[in-house]
């Protein structure tokens, strides 16, 4: 009888006989290795999952209005920028209108006080013509006063620096006051008026000279210079229709002197209110 205390050897063909007689190879599961790392994966799993989410509706909404904000405070800051820009422009563009008005004011008043002097030589001028006499010695007198008359034509040329850069740059929309705007192109088609007005001036001016190729004789005009003609100069022709022919064009020019010249008072006082009108609207010293 064998002793129950002992053992059998390991080695023993009994204990080594394999649990799978087929001989398919069955690789060794080892429990204790591979459950821990699938707990570690799912619990990965489940942490990415919690942490990246689908986020709700109120997120979605704080983004969009900070997107907005900040879109929107963008369009704020240029708009200001902008506007700021074309108050400035417009600040300008002001207080160069007023300095072309009180440019043209110095031109206008010194071409009233010279139409003024002119009317008055034309009128004498004028009265001679009719009135001529050959005996009384009056050709020298004729010849002066002729020559005063048809100096160069006093004229106004409006500073259109301003007004131009207005109209054709599309500045006029940058003056935001109505009653500026109303005196800015008040005072334009006074400048207007000016300008039909001395077309007429020269125009009449230029067919006096026509006629007076048949009366004087330039050698003792000294033309082109201003001293005095030559002494006691003598008349071409000294008909008396022909003097009354130029008297009526000495007349007519007067008057387009005269009538000129009341423009010229209009546009001073245009000048006048449009200056005092922006300085008021635009607090300019």
């Amino acid at each position: 009888m064998a002793d129950p205390t002992e053992e059998e050897p390991l080695d023993n063909p009994k204990n080594m006989e394999p649990e799978n007689p087929s001989g398919e190879f069955i690789p060794a599961t080892d429990t204790g290795t591979i459950n821990p790392i699938r707990e570690t994966e799912n619990m990965e799993v489940h942490h990415h999952s919690h942490a990246h989410g689908k986020k709700n509706w109120k997120s979605y909404l704080w983004e969009f209005l900070m997107l907005f904000l900040a879109v929107f405070c963008g369009f704020l800051a240029e708009y200001q920028l902008e506007h700021t820009i074309e108050h400035n422009r417009e600040k300008e563009f002001i207080i160069s209108m007023i300095e072309d008005a009180e440019t043209d004011m110095v031109s206008i008043h010194a071409a009233i006080s010279l139409n003024k002097q002119r009317a008055l030589k034309m009128d004498s001028l004028a009265q001679l013509c009719f009135n001529y006499d050959a005996a009384k010695n009056q050709d020298s007198a004729i010849y002066r006063l002729y020559r005063a008359a048809l100096t160069h034509p006093s004229v106004v040329s409006p500073t259109e620096r301003t007004l131009s850069q207005l109209k054709n740059s599309g500045g006029m929309r940058l003056i935001r006051k109505k009653g500026a705007v109303d005196r800015i192109i008040k005072y334009d088609d006074a400048g207007k008026k000016i300008k039909e007005q001395q077309e007429f001036y020269e125009m009449s001016q230029f067919e006096l000279g026509k006629l007076a190729f048949e009366l004087f004789n330039f050698k003792n005009y000294n033309l082109g210079k201003y001293n005095e003609p030559a002494a006691d100069p003598k008349l071409l022709n000294n008909d008396k229709s022909k003097l009354i022919v130029f008297g009526n064009k000495v007349v007519f020019y007067g008057a387009v002197v005269i009538f000129y010249n009341e423009r010229l008072k209009q546009m001073d006082k245009d000048a006048e209110i449009l200056i005092n009108t922006l300085r008021k609207e635009y607090h300019v010293e």
